[in-house]
């Protein structure tokens, strides 16, 4: 799967919950598939994440740095 949007990853989880929700017997393989689905999107998601915050984490070293040099 490739790279996506964290934002896009969550909307796959909703639906894959919204599957769930609406079922009134669930298929246990068909259960199954979207339960391992779900997992990979997590992962991902997580992945993602971390990515997002060592930027985050970078940007503000960054602006720090910056802060330092124009007080001396």
């Amino acid at each position: 799967m490739e790279k996506s949007k964290l934002k896009d990853q969550l909307k796959q989880l909703e639906r894959i919950i919204k599957w769930f929700d609406e079922q009134e017997e669930i298929d246990v393989e068909a259960g199954l598939n979207k339960v391992k689905e779900g997992v990979v999107l997590i992962k991902e998601g997580r992945k993602r994440l971390g990515e997002l915050e060592n930027e985050f984490e970078k940007v503000k070293a960054e602006l720090k740095e910056e802060t330092e040099i124009t007080e001396e």
